[in-house]
């Protein structure tokens, strides 16, 4: 004879365990993270996350991460779209002693925003990167300061190619590099880069387009080394670096209205394998040698 009832009861528990686990594995669209959060929480705003790290784990893909008070929130690395947010005026603070800040590697169409972070590679070991862009689809760094890293502040090589925005951030001390661009394309607006290895710098078939900035204290300001690399710059300032701008080895750069003045090396630097066209509007004053544009003729 057949139990009906410890049938329907063994069903009724299995469909419990199929619904409970269900929920366990439940990501939320938006999670927090405070100071005194716990990454044992569940990430919500009553009862917040403490790591970055710790939150990504349960934030759907698409979803955003936002700190609800000032913080120090860990390293993080990045498999998928997500937006993280340090918040409007305070300070939301990756310290990343002797490692990356942030590494993005996520899919190859993937979106991922960093907003209002502050990122320091101070430490007894300095950090390696502040911003390693490994893989994903599109890049955007938005009000973050990032510094003091042994290597490069934003450090652009998405495999296959891929978009950068960088809007309204500042480099500062970078030994390596402010941002360096390997592979795809990066619009930059309103980067502040002091005292880094070099400002901007363009290499491989890399594109990189820069307006209304500012590269003081590097090596070069602004600079495209390799055939196929091209800087575009617009409305910018390169002042107190070795090179204003700087091209080698075929690498293409196109200026208008821009200043490169009181550089301590060269204003502008070709090694004669190059292009450096200037479109209108330039100042180059005031360096030891100003050196000269190419042409006014667009190179395609």
């Amino acid at each position: 004879m057949l139990h009906h009832r410890g049938l329907a009861a063994s069903a009724f528990a299995a469909a419990f365990v199929v619904v409970t686990a269900s929920t366990a594995h439940a990501q939320a669209t938006r999670t927090w993270v405070s100071g005194v959060g716990n990454d044992a929480n569940p990430c919500s705003r009553t009862a917040p996350c403490k790591t970055f790290a710790g939150a990504i784990s349960v934030t759907a893909a698409g979803g955003e991460i936002d700190a609800l008070d000032p913080g120090g929130f860990g390293t993080v690395t990045i498999t998928k779209s997500i937006t993280i947010d340090g918040g409007g005026g305070q300070v939301a603070s990756i310290l990343a002693s002797g490692v990356n800040g942030i590494i993005v590697n996520a899919g190859m169409n993937d979106v991922v925003i960093l907003r209002n972070l502050r990122i320091n590679g101070a430490g007894t070991t300095l950090g390696q990167n502040g911003i390693r862009f490994l893989v994903g689809g599109e890049l955007h760094v938005e009000h973050c300061v990032i510094e003091r890293f042994s290597n490069i502040a934003i450090d652009f090589q998405p495999s296959g190619g891929g978009e950068g925005y960088i809007t309204d951030t500042t480099l500062i001390d970078n030994a390596g590099g402010g941002v360096v661009v390997n592979t795809g394309r990066v619009a930059i607006t309103n980067l502040h880069s002091e005292a880094n290895g070099n400002g901007v710098m363009v290499n491989g078939t890399a594109i990189a387009s820069v307006r209304d900035s500012f590269a003081a204290g590097s090596g070069a300001g602004f600079g495209a080394v390799t055939g196929g690399a091209a800087i575009n710059v617009e409305n910018s300032v390169a002042t107190h670096n070795q090179f204003g701008i700087f091209v080698a080895l075929g690498a293409v750069a196109r200026v208008s209205n821009t200043m490169i003045v009181s550089n301590t090396n060269e204003g502008l630097h070709n090694d004669g394998a190059s292009f450096l066209i200037s479109l209108q509007g330039n100042s180059l004053i005031a360096n030891p040698t100003n050196g000269a544009f190419t042409s006014t003729t667009v190179k395609q």
